[in-house]
């Protein structure tokens, strides 16, 4: 979106308002104003850039009313707090002064992170952080290996799928995968990693509870409804309360280990920064009767 064309946008909204101002040219230093709320006045050169390359006259047009409408409602609501507000109250030098130091250290610790980090996490690594560390780990809900077919309520293929739900070997499996794959209306599998109890249950047209899920371990719960048959086999089950495999664990770990690592850098370099002045003298510390004299 060229200048010329936002200036034509704001021409079309506000042709007023520009005629009225462009009397007016000596107390706005040049610029060219587009709307004014009290003493303060939005300027085209303030719009920066909000209208994206390529947007339309009637996407661009919008947008610049939009803007001015947030300014003109902002500048309003800043008038009505200064109106209102104590003097005490509207003071906030503190808490910009404190919102500034707290940004800039952010940012320099974030680049320094950034500049130290050691990203690579091993999968050694990864392990030995499990292991060591059980506790982290702990269900909230239990965890299921399991298989849900959802099949056209048929006697022949309801018993047939039954049946090799509870395969024991490869080629049943894959006698399973191909009997799916040609007449069940839905077919998932978790058979060979674990997922929540939660995720499993919504497979089904009703929940099931853990109970159920308990209950059925190594077998297949099923419900009927309307011209179909919800099948859910459970390979295997872990109660809440016990510590989670390691697969459901493995992708929290990473970002864990990689957090400590940034925990670690930004206390070393605290410490570098404080025991650095400390050397120097740069830092003094004054007692309550030192301050009095």
């Amino acid at each position: 979106m060229t200048n010329i064309k936002i200036q034509h946008i704001i021409a079309l909204l506000l042709t007023t308002l520009m005629t009225v101002a462009c009397g007016n040219e000596d107390i706005h230093h040049g610029k060219t104003p587009i709307a004014r709320v009290f003493d303060s006045y939005l300027y085209y050169e303030d719009l920066g850039d909000i209208v994206p390359k390529g947007a339309s006259s009637n996407d661009s047009t919008l947008l610049v009313q939009q803007y001015i409408t947030v300014w003109v409602k902002q500048q309003l609501m800043i008038k009505k707090a200064e109106l209102n507000l104590k003097p005490e109250e509207m003071d906030v030098q503190k808490q910009l002064d404190e919102y500034r130091n707290n940004l800039l250290i952010y940012k320099y610790k974030d680049a320094f992170v950034k500049e130290n980090l050691d990203t690579v996490v091993t999968l050694e690594q990864m392990e030995e952080y499990y292991h060591s560390t059980p506790d982290n780990f702990i269900l909230n809900t239990p965890a299921v290996r399991c298989i849900f077919v959802q099949i056209l309520d048929t006697p022949e293929d309801v018993y047939n799928v039954q049946r090799l739900l509870n395969f024991h070997s490869e080629k049943d499996s894959l006698a399973l995968l191909d009997f799916c794959h040609e007449k069940a209306a839905k077919f998932e599998t978790f058979d060979n990693h674990w997922t929540t109890l939660a995720q499993a249950s919504n497979l089904m047209p009703t929940a099931v509870s853990e109970k159920d899920f308990a209950l059925k371990a190594h077998g297949v719960i099923r419900i009927n409804e309307g011209a179909y048959v919800y099948l859910l086999k459970i390979r295997d089950f872990m109660p809440a309360g016990d510590v989670m495999p390691y697969e459901m664990a493995e992708p929290s770990i990473s970002m864990i280990l990689l957090n400590k690592r940034k925990t670690e850098i930004i206390n070393r370099l605290e410490k570098s920064i404080f025991d650095n002045a400390e050397r120097n003298k740069n830092i003094e510390y004054y007692s309550s009767e030192k301050q009095q004299n």
